[in-house]
């Protein structure tokens, strides 16, 4: 889901210190390594802020410009990742997993209301 802020917000460090201000969940900025976006191909060098609630729980946001980011549902555990892309486990596991995940990335975008862009 993709978010318009205000101007203010243009980087990484600000928005994720604006969420450490509303919540008490896990937030960092790490190299991206969760395919979002349909490509199957991680970009070197890209990183994003993890929002974790658990190991299977968590949401990234991803800058696509100077005023939009993008919010993804994923797992924010490295293991648990890689064992959601391949298989029929894969597909099991990720079915089971998508519902806490979603409603983590919904709750993150409702902790960025305040600083949408009208």
């Amino acid at each position: 889901m993709k978010k318009h802020l205000q101007r203010e917000y243009d980087s990484l460090e600000k928005i994720m210190s604006y969420l450490k201000s509303k919540t008490d969940l896990e937030i960092s900025i790490k190299p991206d390594e969760w395919i979002t976006d349909g490509s199957l191909m991680l970009t070197p060098g890209k990183k994003c802020i993890v929002v974790k609630k658990s190991a299977t729980a968590g949401a990234k946001i991803n800058i696509i410009d100077s005023s939009t980011i993008e919010i993804h549902p994923i797992p924010p555990s490295s293991f648990v990742n890689r064992a959601t892309q391949r298989g029929i486990l894969a597909i099991i596991m990720h079915a089971i997993l998508l519902g806490s995940q979603e409603k983590i990335a919904k709750d993150v975008k409702n902790l960025l209301l305040d600083i949408q862009a009208n």
